[in-house]
């Protein structure tokens, strides 16, 4: 009894441990190659019960100056955080390479509580099999709840949570979230202003898909990367009139204001700096439901379809794409 009690403890162990390493391989982890000087905040997603990092290639993070609700750590140059279960979120400050950021942490609730497709009620639907396997397609660890208490949390400097929520409505409502995708925009919106567009945001009219809404509003890809958080449909609306304002100075609003933004986002794509977020663009033009717009993601592999070629053949290239 003795020896079986002794090989039981010793099993048990084995179990406790091998859970808590599996737990800590299933955490966030996002690693970033750099970050522009005037972003100042990032998303970070958090598993409960793992340890979820956050790198980026050009800071090394030596120090947490404050932190609410999480376990905050700076090791080996990144920022490991940690959380017990709950819905939870907050802010935390960090300093490295001699600038200091502000992360915004969710809790998700894990994608193993989904069941039938279904979370707390909601229908989030079944995610497909990753598309050739790649890394970027596989299903999201969890999803942030969105409620009263969090969506106006900023998730970037110049956008809150609600911001980027699937139009499936629900009781309860849930969404994932991609920071790469974060950091687009906001280096899109930066680059704009420098060629004279000034606006106070995007207007994101698509963010977060579920795999059910996407399917029933007719997108006959599976694997459109709305799904996976880091694609958005947007447009500029700085006159606050519902609709893409005449950002080429041509004065039209047609699809050629979407194409503007593109040839902007395509510098990103194929800049050394930032080339490693690119990702599709496609751009659409106005019918009854809405004006122009462009869809753009963080994909980390170039596709183009739409209106992305100006009349007469001028500007552009197309590939096919999930969108």
């Amino acid at each position: 009894m003795k020896i079986l009690r002794t090989l039981a403890t010793a099993l048990l162990c084995s179990i406790t441990l091998a859970s808590a390493a599996h737990a800590a391989e299933t955490g966030t982890r996002i690693d970033l190659k750099a970050l522009p000087a005037y972003v100042d905040r990032l998303f970070v997603p958090v598993v409960p019960g793992a340890e979820n990092t956050i790198a980026i290639e050009s800071l090394r993070f030596d120090a947490v100056l404050e932190s609410n609700g999480f376990d905050v750590t700076a090791r080996g140059g990144a920022v490991v955080i940690e959380s017990r279960g709950g819905e939870r979120a907050n802010y935390a400050r960090v300093r490295g390479g001699g600038r200091e950021l502000t992360l915004t942490l969710m809790n998700v609730v894990p994608y193993s509580e989904m069941k039938n497709g279904t979370l707390d009620g909601y229908h989030v639907g079944e995610y497909a099999e990753p598309l050739h396997g790649l890394e970027t397609y596989q299903h999201p660890k969890g999803f942030v709840r969105l409620d009263g208490t969090n969506a106006g949390l900023w998730v970037s400097d110049h956008y809150r949570l609600r911001d980027f929520q699937c139009k499936l409505d629900g009781a309860s409502k849930f969404l994932i979230l991609r920071p790469e995708a974060l950091v687009k925009l906001e280096i899109l919106q930066h680059e704009l202003a420098d060629e004279g567009v000034r606006f106070d945001r995007f207007t994101v009219m698509s963010g977060y898909r579920t795999p059910y809404y996407n399917a029933k509003i007719g997108n006959e890809t599976s694997h459109s990367r709305h799904l996976y958080g880091d694609a958005m449909d947007i447009y500029i609306d700085a006159d606050h009139d519902g609709s893409m304002d005449d950002v080429n100075g041509d004065r039209r609003i047609d699809a050629g204001d979407a194409r503007f933004i593109l040839r902007v986002a395509e510098r990103i794509d194929e800049s050394q700096e930032w080339g490693w977020l690119k990702g599709g663009a496609g751009v659409y033009h106005a019918n009854a439901a809405h004006g122009p717009y462009l869809h753009v993601d963080a994909r980390g592999s170039i596709a183009r379809w739409g209106a992305v070629v100006e009349p007469g053949g001028r500007g552009g290239y197309v590939t096919a794409g999930a969108r």
